[in-house]
Formats: C-alpha cells, sequence, structure tokens
C-alpha cells in the first residue's frame, strides 16, 4: 500500500484487520481528545510493524494513525498472521521481543517524562532514541524529522513555545545544530568539559531571568571571544549564499539562508552594543559597525554585473577584516591560553567558510590568480591551526575525539575542491563543496564550543 502525506492509515474505534509493516517513510499515532484535538503518541519513522500492543491485544483501534510523508507500507491479514505465530516459534519469539523492547521505551519514556526532567533534557533524550546509536566521544549523528514540531512538542510533553525554547537552549549550548527537518547531534558537546570527567553530561538547567548585574559583569572571556568570531564566519556565509543565487544553486534556500544570515550578523551586532566592553574594544566595533551597512546593502541588491559581484566580494573581505580583528582583540583582553584557543579554533570555523566563498567567487569576478593564492593561502593556515589545536587540547578525551573529527572532515572538504572533472559537472562540484564545508562548519563550531567553556 502507498499513501500520500498526510493520509490516514486508520481511524479510532476502527477494527483491527491488518498488522501493518511500514517499509519507508514515517507515520504519526495519535489519541484524539473530547474537545477535538489530539494528543501524539509516537512518530515512527524506521521499517517495523506498527502498534504493535493495539495490533494483538484489541479488536479495535484505541488511537489513529496517519502518514507524515510519502508511505509505502505492508498490510498483513492479522486472520492470516495469528496462526503463523502460534505455529511458528521462530515468530512469535520475535513478536515478543519487539513488544518487550517496546514497554522498556515507554517506561523511560515516562521517567524523561518526570516534572524534574527539563524540556532541554527531553527533546535531547528523544533525538538521541531516533538516532539509535550507542554513546559517541566525538563527531555528529543526524535525525531527519518528517513530523511537525508541533507532533513532536506534544510527543514528548511539551507545549509548541516550550519545544522552541528548549530548542534554543540546546542550539545555544552548541549540542544540536538545526537544518530544516535534519538535527544534527554533537556528541562531544554533550559533555561537560573541562570537568575532567570524560563520562559526566552537560546538564541543562532551567532558564532564569537574566538580572540588572548579569548584564553589567557582560559575558566570559570566551563566550565573549566566541560572539565576535561568529561575524567572521556570518560575513562569509552571506556572501556564499549570495553567490549561490548567480550560480542559480537552490536559489529558493540560497535566499532563505541569506535573510537567517542577515538577522543573525544584525542580533549579533545588536547584542554586542549592549555589553559591557572594555575600552580596547570600541574602536574595533565600531569599525564593524561603520563598514556592516555597505556590504548589507550589496548583499540584498541584485549582482547582475561582474563589477556588482567583485564589489560584492571586497566588502566581504572587508568586513571579514574589520571582524577578525575585533575577534583577535577581544582574545587579546581575555590574556589566556584557552582565550587564544577559542579565536584560532574561530579562525577555522570561518575559514570552512571562506574557502567556499572564494571558489564561488572565482568564477564570479577577473580575478581568478588572486583567488587562487587566497584559497592556497587559507589552507595552510587551516592546517596549521589544528596542529597548534591539537598541541593545546589539554588531553581532553572528547577534545582529542573532537580534532580527529575535525581532521577527517578537512581531508574530506580538500578532496572536494577538486575532484575528478571527468565525473563531475560545475554545478554538482559546487554543491558537493557546499555539502562538505557545512559538515566540517559543524564539526569546527562544536570545537570552539568546547574550548569557549574552557576559559569559564
Amino acid at each position: 500500500m502507498e499513501l500520500s502525506s498526510h493520509a490516514s492509515l486508520y481511524r479510532s474505534g476502527e477494527p483491527v484487520r491488518d498488522a501493518w509493516l511500514l517499509c519507508s517513510g514515517s507515520v504519526v499515532r495519535f489519541q484524539p481528545l473530547e474537545d477535538g484535538g489530539r494528543r501524539a503518541i509516537e512518530v515512527v519513522q524506521g521499517p517495523q510493524l506498527l502498534n504493535l500492543g493495539e495490533t494483538f491485544s484489541a479488536t479495535h483501534y484505541r488511537s489513529s494513525c496517519e502518514s507524515s510523508s510519502r508511505c509505502i507500507l505492508v498490510a498483513i491479514d492479522m486472520r492470516v498472521l495469528r496462526p503463523m505465530i502460534s505455529a511458528e516459534p521462530a515468530l512469535s519469539a520475535s513478536i515478543i521481543e519487539a513488544l518487550a523492547r517496546r514497554l522498556s521505551a515507554t517506561e523511560t519514556d515516562s521517567r524523561g517524562h518526570h516534572r524534574s526532567t527539563t524540556g532541554a533534557q527531553r527533546i535531547l533524550d528523544y533525538l538521541l532514541e531516533q538516532a539509535g546509536e550507542p554513546g559517541r566521544l566525538a563527531g555528529e549523528s543526524t535525525v531527519t524529522l518528517n513530523a511537525t514540531k508541533k507532533v513532536i512538542a506534544s510527543q514528548v510533553g511539551l507545549t509548541p513555545e516550550a519545544f522552541s525554547r528548549s530548542l534554543r537552549q540546546l542550539i545555544d549550548q552548541g549540542v544540536l545544530v538545526v537544518d530544516k527537518r535534519n538535527f544534527h547531534i554533537q556528541h562531544a558537546a554533550l559533555l561537560d568539559t573541562g570537568l575532567g570527567d570524560a563520562g559526566h553530561r552537560l546538564s541543562f538547567a532551567r532558564k532564569t531571568r537574566r538580572t540588572a548585574t548579569d548584564m553589567r559583569n557582560g559575558l566570559p572571556p570566551g563566550a565573549l571571544i566566541n560572539l565576535c568570531g561568529r561575524l567572521r564566519f556570518l560575513s562569509q556565509q552571506l556572501a556564499i549564499a549570495s553567490a549561490r543565487l548567480v550560480w542559480e544553486i537552490a536559489p529558493a534556500d540560497a535566499r532563505i539562508r541569506l535573510r537567517q544570515f542577515d538577522g543573525e550578523f544584525e542580533r549579533t551586532l545588536a547584542r554586542l552594543r549592549k555589553l559591557p566592553l572594555e575600552a580596547a574594544l570600541e574602536e574595533p566595533l565600531a569599525a564593524v559597525l561603520s563598514t556592516w551597512p555597505a556590504y548589507r546593502q550589496a548583499l540584498l541588491s541584485t549582482a547582475a554585473t561582474a563589477q556588482d559581484r567583485l564589489k560584492l566580494f571586497r566588502l566581504s573581505e572587508a568586513v571579514l577584516n574589520v571582524a577578525d580583528h575585533l575577534t583577535s582583540v577581544a582574545a587579546q583582553c581575555a590574556g589566556t591560553p584557552d582565550a587564544r584557543y577559542v579565536n584560532v579554533a574561530g579562525r577555522n570555523r570561518m575559514l570552512s567558510q571562506r574557502i567556499g566563498k572564494l571558489f564561488l567567487f572565482r568564477e564570479l569576478v577577473d580575478t581568478q590568480e588572486e583567488i587562487d593564492d587566497q584559497i592556497s593561502a587559507s589552507i595552510v593556515e587551516f592546517d596549521a591551526n589544528l596542529d597548534e589545536l591539537r598541541q593545546g587540547s589539554r588531553r581532553l578525551p572528547e577534545l582529542i575525539a573532537q580534532l580527529d573529527e575535525v581532521a577527517q572532515q578537512w581531508e574530506r572538504f580538500s578532496a572536494a575542491l577538486a575532484p575528478d572533472p571527468s565525473r563531475m559537472n560545475r554545478n554538482r562540484h559546487a554543491r558537493l563543496l557546499l555539502a562538505e564545508g557545512d559538515r566540517l562548519l559543524r564539526y569546527v563550531d562544536t570545537a570552539v564550543k568546547l574550548y569557549e567553556r574552557l576559559t569559564k
């Protein structure tokens, strides 16, 4: 049987005639409520037999089920299946094992909904369960959820508003990177780096209202350096999004990214302006504030001619330079080795995007030789920075493991810079490079977050 998205499979009150095997796609099971609403029971995405409890214990469904994406299912007649279970011990053992796993998951889930558990922890536990991978020290696991956030919020026992706040907390902690329906879990960020205990998980306290004293004290050194450094790589991501429009690489997605990065750049600047900064940072921040408007105007305009594209490229470099100076001064003001490592890791985070920008603009502006030199210099710097970070890893297991993951992804990204031209056209080459660059960005960003925590 094939179902389109949001089609009903069965409704509460209907007789149980078939056992449904989900082969591909995803479905949502929910409990209808008296007020006409509904409460999500589970989201099923992997191949499995649906609704084991009701299928084998009830004559009529108590829940309803509908597809959340295009699905392919197999319907097994219960009049055939029940005698087979009685006659085939191996089949009945498999059914019992599946029921036992479901019961165990339900018990764990009920504990996760205890009032003392924060919303961030509930969401994280749910995503880790969906990932289905054993605990890893570094790298990432990606979970693609086809259900809406409203459905997922209902399943973990949160309102949509609380779900959004808790999700933002996980993103701010560096534990999660969200890209549309893809949730990238950053394993090294799950650990409370700096305690010296690789098994100690990060705790997610309930958010408290910031006091006036908190605002006067400002940010810890690592957090301030990281905040300044975000302006560096955002300046490059904005240029990439603009270049993608010219290349016609998923232009609708590029426009969305352009708006998102523009908003994040503006919010970061606004936050820095509100902080009580040292005097040494006032002039570098003023330079960013004065350089940004022209770049922003160029980004929001159509880069129709080569001259327009060259102007945009030069402005992206200008904003990068003043943002880099601001970040370097913040690291100097902190004056500690760990603060320096936040800056060095942040440079590599920026380089992961700058190389992609240079690659795209190489064919858009008439400065190929200059850009080739800049790509080569960026590659050399990334390697040197990575070596320095590895030497200053404090022998923390999660940090060492994360830097190893960065090194492996850096090799894949470097290989994507010059693939076999006989197997890939120009546009596919660019798509591959940008995809590898996005993954490298996530890995390096996690390393930045780990170094930031050490400055506390």
